[in-house]
């Protein structure tokens, strides 16, 4: 991946510049967020390094765990430029060429320093890297790999030694960097570091995540396209997923407007009403415990409005596709698949919602009300339940816009003990009438 690429990617998605702040005196300070969002992501990386040692004797073996140190180190990558532009008031300096010529004065300084480093480097490591090294800063298509191999020349110690190295720098410099975040009498009397400018800092840092990356046999051009991937995907680009109906016979599509009625028979149970027709058992909360459990039903409507996906209102409506489609996309097993990403994605809202509003008899606690940050992490959780689905084409962005709806109208039938949703295939939006307003 060029770098210079990348680097416009992370600029049109970062949200914590100053270009892209609104001017709100509230607003978290943008250089706090991106210098805790590396230190993060490092302490992510050295996470997966760990888990990897203590399980697999130090190899990378599986290929589940190098996904993941992969993921993680794209993370690091991108705040580490998500920072530089900050310092730099929103411009994108290249680091790695920064880092290059760091790299350039050290191995050349005449002092005792450099001459300890040079006489750790084997020699044509030495001489390749200075060639390299003009090479590089002249060529207006430099990569991230071509970073990554330069830069590993100038490894002074390899394998297991070198991994612990880059574990240990790395936590030393996320300290470097949270000190840019003290007052002065802190700085004053920490003085266990030493203090750098944060470009010097973040040279560093890319070097380690390469090294870390050269050593699991780890392309960091696939890191950053992998990263560009996953922050696209998250990204409201606009442009939704088309409806995975979109090419079946009439009869065979979900109805693209189309109103469900929410009935409650008592205070604990509900029926769904759809074409003058109740669908499916009544529902019952599942716990002592009342959380409105039983309006759950109105997931499976955004599900099908946000993500055109929905086997579960599939079965229920007696609408289903033909042939192998209906075998893999519309039976029983992919009924238990939107059940379990439901019922995960319930429980993830209840949890947050007792530690947010513990206060709050559990009927009234707000699930994932507007304000309320949905983790990236459960977006991941879910759409991974789904590999081998065709909703799993969908985006991360058009998965959080389905949870928002489906809560929004989830509290109005609670706050309401029912009504009526109308669901909204072309517009990827769920409406509500409370069952007052009925024209029955």
């Amino acid at each position: 991946m060029l770098i210079k690429k990348y680097a416009a990617f992370v600029a049109r998605t970062d949200q914590f510049s100053p270009k892209h702040q609104s001017g709100d005196l509230d607003a978290a300070n943008p250089l706090e967020i991106a210098i805790f969002g590396l230190a993060s992501e490092i302490g992510s990386v050295v996470s997966a390094m760990k888990k990897h040692w203590l399980n697999e004797g130090g190899a990378l073996s599986s290929p589940l765990a190098k996904a993941e140190l992969e993921e993680e180190l794209g993370d690091a990558m991108w705040y580490a430029f998500a920072l530089a532009r900050i310092v730099d008031s929103g411009d994108s300096p290249d680091i790695l060429v920064s880092d290059i010529e760091h790299l350039q004065s050290e191995v050349t300084d005449p002092g005792q320093r450099g001459e300890e480093i040079r006489e750790v480097l084997p020699p044509e490591n030495l001489e390749e890297f200075l060639e390299g090294a003009e090479a590089f800063k002249r060529n207006g298509r430099r990569t991230l790999s071509d970073y990554q191999k330069l830069a590993f020349k100038t490894a002074r110690t390899d394998q297991h030694i070198l991994l612990q190295v880059c574990a240990a720098v790395l936590t030393q410099l996320s300290a470097q960097l949270m000190r840019h975040l003290f007052p002065a009498i802190e700085t004053q009397l920490n003085t266990q570091l030493k203090d750098r400018p944060i470009s010097v800092v973040l040279g560093e840092v890319a070097w380690h995540l390469s090294a870390i990356a050269s050593l699991y046999g780890i392309d960091m051009n696939d890191v950053g396209a992998k990263n560009v991937d996953k922050a696209s995907a998250r990204q409201n680009d606009g442009r939704p997923t088309p409806l995975h109906d979109a090419n079946v016979p009439e009869e065979q599509k979900l109805p693209r407007q189309f109103e469900v009625e929410f009935r409650s028979v008592d205070s604990e149970t509900v029926e769904i009403y759809w074409d003058g027709k109740r669908r499916g058992d009544p529902l019952r909360d599942q716990y002592s415990i009342r959380d409105g459990y039983r309006f759950h039903d109105v997931i499976h409507l955004a599900n099908a409005a946000v993500l055109g996906w929905s086997p579960v209102l599939r079965d229920l409506f007696g609408i289903k596709r033909a042939g192998q489609v209906k075998l893999e996309q519309d039976g029983g097993r992919s009924a238990v698949v939107e059940e379990l990403v439901i019922k995960h994605i319930h429980w993830e809202a209840s949890r947050r919602a007792k530690e947010l509003h513990g206060d709050r008899p559990a009927y009234e606690r707000p699930l994932f009300p507007d304000g309320e940050e949905i983790p990236f992490s459960l977006l991941k959780q879910v759409r991974e339940l789904t590999i081998g689905h065709e909703v799993y084409d969908n985006k991360y962005w058009e998965w959080e816009r389905a949870i928002r709806e489906s809560y929004r109208v989830f509290e109005l039938l609670r706050r309401h003990g029912g009504g009526f949703v109308r669901v909204d295939l072309e517009r990827r939006s769920l409406g509500f009438r409370p069952p007052e307003i009925s024209h029955q």
